[in-house]
């Protein structure tokens, strides 16, 4: 949901993006980039969107550029549904964003074993401490640790397939909004679609 041209724009005139702007000049051996040239490598070179995409995750700046449209009194029936329906997704797209990507396996992984291992350290540190567990419930103990794994486990599996199907939602939604906003242009329900 980015509007190529604004992108270009950014990546050529915002410092925040000279690292993207930098890499296509060596790319393309060029000393100065047009915005044309730009929105070719944009095409060309899916490696430049996804790094735009990301600093901007890592920016909090929303890669989901759609305007609000505003329902206007003269507009037909066709063009206040196609609008309504393009809010409505714009709404869902934007809550659903941090899930525009496939699941990081690896991230959560990390993420839920530190959260294990701090729990295991805590656990044996508190019967250390507090406890005589160790001499006369050693069982009980390390039942503890196995419970903490096996509930980060179960806790992995849940967060992992939960991403999936937002995953799975999220692409949905953005196909239907493309579909809704080529329709508008048809139409010509729709004058401003990007920020």
């Amino acid at each position: 949901m980015l509007d190529l041209k604004k992108v270009a724009r950014q990546i050529k005139e915002e410092g925040l993006y000279s690292f993207i702007y930098n890499e296509m000049k060596e790319v393309s051996k060029k000393e100065e980039l047009s915005e044309e040239d730009i929105l070719l490598l944009l095409k060309e070179n899916p490696k430049f969107l996804d790094d735009y995409k990301t600093l901007n995750t890592q920016s909090e700046i929303s890669n989901i550029q759609l305007i609000e449209q505003k329902i206007e009194l003269e507009d037909s029936e066709e063009c206040k549904r196609l609008k309504e329906k393009l809010n409505k997704n714009r709404k869902k797209l934007l809550s659903l964003e941090a899930y525009e990507k496939e699941p990081d396996h690896m991230l959560y992984a990390v993420w839920i074993g530190s959260v294990v291992v701090f729990l295991i350290f805590v656990i044996h540190n508190l019967v250390v401490l507090y406890t005589y567990w160790y001499e006369h419930y050693p069982l009980f103990v390390y039942g503890m640790y196995l419970l903490s794994i096996a509930g980060g486990v179960f806790f992995y599996r849940k967060k992992v397939k939960n991403h999936w199907e937002k995953y799975k939602q999220f692409q949905l939604i953005a196909k239907e909004t493309k579909t809704l906003i080529k329709e508008g242009k048809e139409t010509g329900c729709l004058k401003k679609i990007y920020e």
